[in-house]
């Protein structure tokens, strides 16, 4: 007889322990295949971070390499605000599959309360029951009850939860990265990576980020996840922010350290958050500093950093400028600096007058 596996969850996002799930149950009980089923609205739950689009794809790049593995859109295709119930599952799956065993894999917090679920008895008559371990949960008497099969496989603390609060190391690779390129759970992320003044300002920096990319025609998403990662490594431990600047950046080791962040933040998203888009790296490495060779959204992002909101000042004027010409609130952006740096008698880097002549005194639409 020919034996499915049916895996269902919100899957916001798809992590490694869900992995281990699918290929100890293909093993263990010898499925033929597995049929994953994303929810569309989880009894149990009454939200979700990420859209239905995005959890489909996280899905297919976790289990593309699996031949044996199928994603079934039955429940995640469905309209409306209604509950996803299983019993609903169950009964059109078996009109799909009326001669196969179908065995029906949960973790024990859901076995623990399976007793609540809707027509669990007829359910437990429908399929085979399937329990994993999950750390926190003891066996309970539903296991016996309802004839539960056991996997064998160690107990996890992994949650999506905690992912989209910033514990990425149970995510795939190629997961995370869609994920941060994507903007998914971005807010959630960093804040554990930060003050909550620093957060603050990000979250209304890359907020005015997109506004100001989206006025402009330039790629919003980009804007705001360059936004949300700009000073993800502004306060980073002083040792650790030398030890990387000297084996990294040994050129700029000499430039003031409250602007070391800004290559160090373009590092950490490169190799922590793996973004690879060489546009989101260079406007968040030029963000403080600007350079002679801004693009647009550079400009976005260094605009967006010095005329956030959030900031003591009132910045809608400048702004409203920004939305309407990205390159003319860049060069106003570079004035007020230059004023307000010889106001309070700051030493400024000689790069800027470099920058300040080739933008402001400069034609730079030629």
């Amino acid at each position: 007889m020919i034996k499915i596996g049916i895996f269902g969850g919100s899957f916001d996002p798809i992590h490694r322990s869900h992995i281990r799930v699918i290929e100890e149950a293909l093993r263990q009980l010898q499925l033929d295949k597995i049929l994953v089923i994303p929810t569309a609205n989880n009894p149990w739950k009454d939200s979700v971070g990420a859209t239905k689009k995005q959890r489909l794809q996280m899905l297919e790049i976790a289990l593309q390499r699996y031949r044996n593995v199928e994603i079934c859109r039955y429940e995640i295709d469905q309209d409306g605000n209604d509950k996803n119930y299983t019993i609903d599952t169950i009964n059109h799956l078996k009109t799909i599959y009326p001669k196969e065993q179908l065995y029906f894999i949960m973790g024990m917090d859901q076995a623990s309360l399976f007793h609540k679920w809707k027509d669990a008895k007829i359910i437990s008559e429908l399929v085979s029951l399937v329990v994993f371990e999950r750390i926190g949960y003891q066996t309970n008497k539903n296991l016996n009850k309802y004839n539960f099969i056991k996997l064998e496989l160690i107990a996890s603390d992994d949650a999506s939860s905690d992912i989209r609060n910033g514990k990425l190391h149970a995510l795939l690779p190629e997961v995370l990265k869609y994920i941060v390129i994507n903007g998914i759970y971005l807010e959630t992320i960093v804040k554990t990576k930060m003050s909550n003044k620093r957060y603050l300002h990000t979250i209304s920096m890359a907020k005015l980020a997109k506004e100001i990319a989206k006025s402009n025609g330039l790629n919003e998403t980009k804007a705001y996840v360059a936004g949300m990662l700009h000073d993800i490594a502004k306060e980073m431990p002083h040792d650790q922010a030398l030890s990387l600047m000297k084996k990294y950046f040994p050129d700029y080791i000499d430039k003031p350290e409250a602007i070391w962040h800004q290559w160090l933040s373009a590092y950490l998203a490169k190799t922590e958050y793996l973004v690879d888009d060489p546009e989101i790296l260079q406007a968040i490495r030029h963000h403080t500093t600007a350079s002679i060779n801004m693009s647009k959204l550079d400009m976005c992002i260094y605009e967006a950093d010095k005329y956030d909101p959030s900031r003591d000042f009132d910045s809608s004027k400048e702004i409203a400028l920004c939305k309407k010409d990205v390159i003319a609130g860049f060069k106003l952006c570079l004035k007020d600096f230059y004023d307000f740096s010889m106001k309070k008698n700051r030493e400024i880097d000689n790069c800027f007058f470099e920058i300040y002549n080739k933008y402001v005194e400069g034609d730079i639409n030629e």
